[in-house]
């Protein structure tokens, strides 16, 4: 035994001697410079503007979160719930830099690596999902210890690499208007919007299926094909009304149909957001300073209702500037897209313009009760570390087309 150790420290000095022989000083400098190159390279070939506008919401967002958690009765909770706030956008962050150094073609043509991944995580969740807490609507969440995931944000991103890369496949072959080649392209988009509402995340799943129908839209399909699609969705929407839970049927009756009393019981998320976000007035009652938000009078104030602890605490000031905030994020995505060099990263500009924009829509809409509840975020300033990371992954996608967008060369064929 002796001496087999005896061998194995002379073999582990042998291999310390030779990785000190070959980092050499001058290597180390070498690799060095050329780290420090690839960084100035990158900060000098990326979206600047984009970066600073979305670091720039996200930390407005991450404040307006500590307002509304700070007050927790529970003040361990509210401090854990910033804490994995700042870690998400951080990770998201990383994990976008990382992605927009890869070339979103050469990720297109893994699609089956992606989607299998995304896919796997979703069917998962029938097996050991978990809902986000005991009163949450669904049961679409994996827990880690005291981690919790929730796959369909992650599928979100998924679907913005096949799908485009896809319908772009479909484009180069000239068949964009072929119909069996449009049904493979809608059967792509509606599988995880099927497995999504299954797992009775009817929120998710509209803003997958609006992705679509925009992406299709913009992609330059004949009408006629658009019309019959939405005629066969219609023709669907009763099958998905019956697959709704009673209480989610009546939050949207409610909307349209209130009745006495729905005020104080199926709409009383969205009566407290209203009367929170109008005694803003023009410029709020001051940061930490809204007495509904620290009072804990708004429900699912730094999540869902986010828009309402802006408007009472920052005023119609405030919400202009987290809209416009947004806004931006949007018409610089629809930018890149209009400079993408192939069609594969417009689509993906198109779908991250997509999510953004039904997600901000429905959120403000469902805040200020002209929309049901339907348990969507704000994109950048809701809490929810699922969602912020991977938002940062979608930026990271973009990022990675703008980079790009002066190469001509296509990958795929």
């Amino acid at each position: 035994m002796t001496r087999v150790l005896h061998k194995a420290g002379d073999i582990l000095t042998s291999i310390l001697r030779g990785l000190a022989g070959f980092f050499t000083p001058q290597r180390l400098k070498m690799v060095g410079g050329g780290i420090a190159y690839g960084v100035v390279s990158y900060v000098k070939d990326t979206y600047k503007t984009m970066w600073t506008i979305c670091i720039t919401t996200s930390v407005f967002g991450l404040l307006m979160v500590y307002s509304a958690t700070h007050s927790f009765n529970n003040q361990a909770l509210g401090r854990r719930q910033l804490i994995m706030q700042c870690l998400a956008c951080f990770l998201g962050y990383v994990g976008a830099i990382i992605l927009s150094t890869l070339d979103y073609e050469n990720l297109g043509e893994i699609w089956f690596v992606v989607g299998g991944i995304c896919l796997f995580l979703l069917l998962l969740t029938f097996i050991v999902g978990s809902k986000a807490t005991d009163n949450a609507d669904d049961q679409s969440w994996l827990r880690f210890g005291s981690f919790s995931f929730q796959p369909a944000e992650l599928a979100k991103i998924g679907l913005m690499i096949t799908l485009p890369f896809h319908l772009s496949k479909v484009e180069r072959a000239g068949k964009l208007n072929s119909l069996p080649h449009l049904l493979l392209v809608a059967l792509h988009a509606f599988v995880p919007v099927g497995i999504i509402e299954l797992q009775g995340d009817s929120g998710n799943a509209i803003i997958f299926l609006l992705a679509f129908i925009i992406l299709m839209v913009c992609s330059g399909v004949k009408w006629y094909y658009l019309l019959a699609g939405m005629f066969a969705l219609g023709a669907m929407l009763p099958i998905f009304w019956q697959s709704m839970h009673t209480f989610q049927r009546e939050r949207i009756r409610a909307v349209y149909n209130p009745r006495p009393g729905d005020e104080l019981d199926i709409l009383w998320q969205q009566t407290m957001s209203k009367v929170a976000i109008g005694s803003g007035g023009i410029q709020g009652k001051g940061f930490m300073k809204g007495p509904m938000t620290q009072g804990q009078v708004n429900p699912e104030a730094h999540n869902d209702f986010i828009f309402a602890v802006i408007g009472e605490e920052l005023g119609f000031i405030g919400t202009t500037l987290a809209i416009l905030m947004l806004l931006g994020i949007m018409l610089l995505t629809l930018r890149i897209a209009f400079l993408s060099r192939d069609s594969m990263g417009r689509h993906v500009c198109v779908m991250y313009f997509a999510i953004l924009a039904s997600q901000t829509i429905l959120n403000i809409g469902m805040c200020v009760g002209v929309l049901p509840v339907i348990g969507i975020t704000l994109p950048f300033f809701s809490a929810g570390g699922s969602s912020s990371m991977c938002l940062y992954f979608g930026i990271g996608l973009v990022v990675s087309v703008y980079m790009r967008r002066n190469d001509a060369t296509l990958h795929f064929t």
